[in-house]
């Protein structure tokens, strides 16, 4: 049953350790039951018992469905590392941007932004990289393509797979569980932030503005999105991205928080040489050197570790 609105999420685990980098992260589950929790080790049946329970799938205040995505994967001495990476979505279009620009979305799942004149006219200002037809976006859609596409590994030309987003806002998420479990061995590659709040706790966060596919090997697209990210005087930084993330691509490589500073580790790891630690070597697509359309993401919301 949906909830009307979101209730305030416990924080449960005690997690210790918190990375900095890429993590390649492998599907763990969707909005997780009680009992999938349990078997996760994120709650124990004391604390729902207390009172810690959460619907399986909640609403924000303002509607938006709110899709967790738990995914885990291992640092270089083989500990696990668990993360939650959420989608907010909501079966209305989403808004213009600040300057009246229209989000839409074409055939093969990509994104864009474009003027008033191009979208009555069914035309595309961007021909070698975003083509007609498309729909107007509707709130969260990209972002939620944006993960599918990089986890069921698709091209940059392929047809986008085809998802009910109507159903799925309205808590429908049999045919998504479908796609995250159709391949064990699947995996996205998430950059992983830490912010610290006032009080000094840390949060463990994803930066959702790119997710990447397993095959990726060339960065270029984080580094330029990393850095327009931080190079916004109105934003708060609460994904707890650093300038050396975005402009010494070393720290792409998974590594400690605490240990994020030390520059002292081997050079030779730059973003295209990174190590299949935590995955299946596979064959690497061939680089593409189109721009690719930015993510409109809102992720304001993390567990804290």
């Amino acid at each position: 049953m949906l909830a009307t609105s979101a209730p305030a999420l416990p924080q449960e685990t005690s997690r210790r350790e918190h990375y900095v980098g890429i993590l390649m992260a492998y599907f763990e589950a969707i909005n997780p039951t009680d009992a999938e929790r349990i078997e996760m080790g994120l709650v124990t049946r004391e604390q729902l018992d207390s009172g810690q329970r959460q619907p399986v799938n909640y609403r924000e205040d303002d509607g938006r469905l709110r899709l967790d995505f738990w995914l885990k994967g291992k640092d270089e001495s083989g500990r696990e590392i668990r993360v939650r990476h959420s989608v907010f979505i909501k079966n209305e279009e989403s808004r213009p941007s600040a300057v009246g620009n229209i989000q839409v979305i074409n055939h093969q799942g990509k994104s864009a932004y474009i003027g008033q004149a191009f979208f009555d006219k069914g035309q595309s200002p961007y021909p070698d990289w975003f083509t007609a037809p498309y729909h107007r976006a509707r709130v969260g859609e990209a972002d939620l393509l944006q993960f599918v596409n990089a986890w069921t590994n698709k091209k940059s030309d392929d047809k986008a797979l085809p998802l009910d987003f109507a159903a799925i806002s309205q808590g429908n998420l049999k045919a998504l569980h479908q796609v995250m479990q159709s391949d064990k061995a699947s995996y996205v590659k998430l950059m992983l932030g830490v912010r610290i709040a006032d009080d000094g706790r840390r949060y463990q966060t994803v930066f959702p503005r790119v997710i990447l596919p397993s095959w990726t090997v060339n960065y270029e697209r984080l580094h330029k999105e990393l850095t327009n990210y931080l190079s916004n005087a109105q934003s708060r930084n609460e994904y707890g991205v650093t300038p050396d993330m975005a402009y010494d691509r070393r720290l792409y490589r998974l590594r400690l928080h605490e240990e994020a500073a030390d520059m002292s580790f081997d050079a030779s790891q730059t973003s295209d040489d990174m190590p299949n630690y935590a995955a299946p070597t596979m064959k690497a697509a061939p680089a593409t050197n189109r721009p690719e359309p930015p993510a409109a993401s809102i992720h304001d919301d993390e567990l804290p570790f």
